[in-house]
């Protein structure tokens, strides 16, 4: 039987991604042993997280993190004294991620509700990124101005996660508890698999891309609209109440700058379903990396992207500038560096102010190349 201190060091291999696969076996073996393991484990590693500082040219220090998470189950910390006295009370305890990370909330659902597990929301701000690990031990990106909403312990039939916009997917295999993910108009179904999703209310579309293993797709609350998924395929659905892509979020003339976003709760009205086989999954998936990858990307949706990426936003005063086709991979650059490369390559001008950039078509452009 390992001893607690073994089981304490593979955690932090895990969270540090130093960890072998014979060691992930032998952890999640034991994290599996017990319902008193998955609690310690899920707990272990939320608050590991939150401490975590992505991006930066910081290190993790395990070392320290693993002290402030034995202090706080030493002395059972305010946050789990109160899950204990007031289970029967809706709480929200919000936690700030340092470098501006992310945001964790937890809530706790009143016992006479629909719902009655506790419930952990990760919100991620404009500009940010997050890495989260789910109790089951499957890992999720998630995308700037996303919110993933998932059970502090899952269900014994099925793993279920609730999303809003964009966040990539590394599932456990579980062919018993399969894993679902739930978004604007579609449910996606998996075992174990790699795939991502995008579904932000404000664009145009509610796309899937699958990786790796098989994905099953519906439309919610539509029957017998299963779509099975296989490797490099992606997914699309143009939904009818959204603006055209090149004016979902942008002021184009006097058009207006954001799109209504869809009303929850009411089935997507799609008015095209779109399944592309053999794409190149890295350009769907690279958001999460240092190396983003930009594949004829047309600007009007390149636009979009940056403004999440960036949390500026993008006023695009001629309409052509939107057909512009970009192709190129971003380290790491800052957005005045991304704005400047694009006016260099391609017939644009652009003025930065703080949080907001306006785009013009640039005539002169011809002249001087």
């Amino acid at each position: 039987m390992k001893m607690k201190s073994d089981i304490d060091l593979l955690i932090l291999d895990y969270i540090d991604g130093s960890i072998t696969k014979e060691q992930e076996v032998e952890l999640f073996e034991w994290v599996e042993a017990s319902e008193q393991n998955v609690e310690y484990f899920s707990q272990s590693v939320a608050y590991l997280e939150l401490t975590y500082t992505s991006g930066k040219s910081e290190k993790y220090n395990a070392e320290k993190g693993w002290k402030r998470l034995s202090d706080k189950l030493n002395k059972r910390s305010i946050l789990f004294q109160m899950w204990q006295s007031y289970g029967k009370i809706a709480a929200v305890f919000l936690f700030a991620f340092l470098m501006g990370y992310g945001v964790f909330r937890y809530e706790l659902i009143p016992a006479g509700e629909q719902l009655s597990q506790d419930y952990i929301t990760t919100e991620v701000p404009l500009g940010s990124k997050s890495v989260v690990t789910l109790p089951d031990g499957s890992r999720v990106w998630i995308n700037a101005g996303s919110a993933m909403s998932y059970p502090v312990k899952f269900d014994e039939n099925h793993r279920t996660v609730k999303l809003e916009g964009e966040a990539f997917f590394d599932v456990v295999t579980n062919r018993k508890r399969p894993f679902f993910v739930e978004t604007e108009g579609i449910k996606v179904k998996a075992t174990g698999t790699q795939f991502n999703v995008r579904a932000y209310a404000d664009e145009a579309f509610v796309e899937t891309i699958l990786v790796k293993g098989e994905i099953a797709v519906n439309r919610t609350n539509v029957t017998d609209d299963e779509l099975v998924m296989h490797p490099n395929q992606k997914l699309t659905l143009y939904k009818d109440q959204a603006k055209k892509e090149h004016a979902a979020h942008h002021d184009v003339e006097k058009e207006e700058a954001e799109a209504p976003k869809a009303p929850k709760n009411i089935p997507l009205k799609v008015k095209k379903v779109e399944l592309t086989s053999n794409v190149r999954t890295d350009i769907y998936t690279s958001w999460k990396d240092r190396e983003w990858i930009i594949f004829k990307e047309k600007f009007g949706m390149l636009a979009q992207k940056l403004e999440k990426r960036y949390d500026v936003k993008i006023k695009i005063k001629d309409r052509q500038v939107c057909d512009f086709a970009y192709s190129g991979t971003l380290k790491d650059e800052n957005l005045k560096d991304v704005l400047d490369v694009l006016s260099i390559t391609s017939p644009i001008k652009y003025e930065f102010d703080s949080k907001n950039v306006t785009i013009w078509y640039n005539p002169k452009f011809y002249d001087s190349n």
